[in-house]
């Protein structure tokens, strides 16, 4: 059967086990090579670059000033990570954060980073699928996807789930990976579709079917922006990161010792990844919107 890149790759079970394999194998490799803010950075125009781990950190602040995420606000971190969202709204904001993810050692990992920096007081760390989580209406003033929406199987589900956990007048906030449009030519489907099988990925829209998806779901003040340029420099970055890597065969067979031979696919992918900014298929978005009063 013949898929489509703007469909689910793979059927939930199978993509939530993925996820799990993903990143409780690769938790360190990733903050190895990434740092601690696994996600894209943000690069001002006519700025000086701050370096690639200044500007994951400007991404963050862009992101709580698009909201903007208000001082003190209960927050659900959907897809939490290494919990570095987290703590960075904890820790300057003075937020107190529910980060939520299907990774055990994520899990672990969070909040050893929440406690190194003072701050588990106000930030707890959970296995819970954003699909279908436990908390009862109404209880955040914000939902926070930062680079999770691309995971989630069933995109009007997920969306939906923020609504409902959102109090009346929350905000949601989400940063993803982005289609350029709907109108994918047969070799641009395929690159989109190895990435999603290297990075453990369900599947991309475009930018517009996210804000058409909220405004269906009942949310208002919806907002978006293309963030692409701005974000794009991660991937140049990232490739000469895994370079070394790659060129070293003794680096390479003990990566494959300790993690397996999807080693090479996550080795793989950073190069997708490239190819498909410079090809302009990928894209990256942001979205905010209002749960009505």
């Amino acid at each position: 059967m013949t898929t489509s890149a703007l469909t689910p790759r793979w059927s939930t079970p199978d993509l939530h086990a993925a996820v799990k394999d993903h990143y409780d194998g690769l938790i360190d490799l990733y903050e190895d090579l990434w740092g601690e803010h696994i996600h894209h950075g943000y690069w001002a125009e006519g700025e000086p670059d701050p370096g690639r781990h200044a500007a994951q950190v400007r991404l963050v602040e862009e992101l709580i000033a698009f909201g903007p995420v208000p001082e003190g606000a209960r927050v659900l971190d959907a897809g939490c990570g290494i919990g570095a969202s987290a703590v960075h709204l904890a820790e300057h904001l003075g937020c107190t954060v529910d980060g939520i993810t299907l990774s055990a050692e994520q899990v672990t990992r969070a909040g050893a980073k929440a406690a190194a920096a003072n701050v588990a007081d106000r930030t707890v760390f959970r296995l819970v699928d954003a699909l279908h989580t436990d908390y009862p209406d109404d209880t955040f003033d914000v939902v926070w996807a930062l680079e999770s929406c691309e995971i989630m199987p069933d995109k009007t589900a997920f969306l939906a789930e923020c609504r409902r956990v959102l109090k009346p007048g929350g905000i949601l906030l989400v940063a993803t990976w982005c289609a350029r449009d709907d109108r994918l030519a047969p070799n641009e489907d395929r690159l989109l579709q190895r990435i999603y099988r290297d990075f453990v990925i369900s599947h991309v829209l475009p930018l517009d079917h996210y804000a058409a998806l909220a405004a269906e779901l009942g949310l208002t003040d919806v907002r978006t922006a293309d963030w692409s340029p701005r974000v794009w420099d991660t991937w140049k970055l990232s490739t000469d990161i895994v370079k070394p890597v790659v060129r070293d065969p003794s680096v390479i067979w003990k990566l494959v010792r300790a993690k397996g031979m999807d080693i090479f696919r996550f080795l793989n992918s950073v190069p997708l990844m490239k190819q498909a900014y410079e090809r302009g298929v990928m894209r990256y978005g942001v979205l905010r919107a209002t749960k009505p009063n």
